[in-house]
């Protein structure tokens, strides 16, 4: 999917972490493999992180709207970028490291999981309603009357994915009660080669779907 200058990107700088915490800017010109981007929001200051950051966009047509993104390096920073109004601003240079594709935001991204979802959690021979989804692990809701799971507890699972079937092992890693429900998130201790691929394109399937919903 072609780039261009006016697109609104979202920087993940930590795209190795569980958590996703994003810059945003807009693409201000287009050479290459080279952006120049305008100072992103929060400010991004000097020194350039050492490592490839995932740079993400929205495109939409018609209804239809899908997230592309693609790796780069942080190369330079600039102060007298000149817009087409004369003015100069500061900007943020980066290297493409390849063509963009179709993404999440990165594989902590959480996917919200409406009940027509096609995903199912089972534990323990109960099945609990999930609140949201990544390829790192899974938020999900356990009733009240229950014992509740205690952190650092190992949970054997079985996650359906489009009527298949997939075993895995879960670690409790944080426990949140409310007045009506209990929220558990579980980290995956071992998703197998075979589980990856196939979540990965749920996961881009709901959150295509999510953005068509609110596009």
């Amino acid at each position: 999917m072609s780039i261009k200058p006016g697109i609104t990107v979202e920087i993940n700088l930590h795209p190795s972490s569980a958590s996703v915490d994003l810059l945003k800017a807009v693409i201000y010109d287009v050479r290459g493999t080279r952006l120049v981007l305008s100072q992103t929001s929060p400010p991004l200051l000097p020194p350039p992180p050492k490592g490839p950051v995932d740079i993400s966009y929205i495109t939409r047509k018609g209804n239809s709207a899908r997230r592309f993104g693609f790796s780069a390096l942080v190369s330079g920073f600039g102060d007298d970028y000149e817009l087409s109004s004369g003015m100069h601003v500061p900007s943020v240079i980066v290297e493409m490291k390849h063509d963009p594709e179709e993404t999440s935001i990165r594989k902590g991204f959480r996917i919200r999981t409406p009940s027509s979802s096609g995903l199912a959690l089972t534990i323990q021979a109960c099945n609990y309603p999930m609140f949201d989804i990544s390829l790192m692990g899974v938020n999900f809701i356990q009733p009240s009357l229950q014992q509740p799971f205690k952190p650092s507890a190992v949970l054997e699972c079985r996650l359906d994915i489009d009527g298949r079937s997939y075993l895995l092992r879960a670690r409790v890693i944080r426990v949140v009660e409310t007045a009506a429900v209990r929220h558990v998130a579980a980290v995956f201790l071992n998703p197998g080669k075979d589980l990856q691929p196939v979540l990965s394109r749920k996961i881009l399937q709901l959150e295509r779907e999510d953005l068509n919903r609110h596009g």
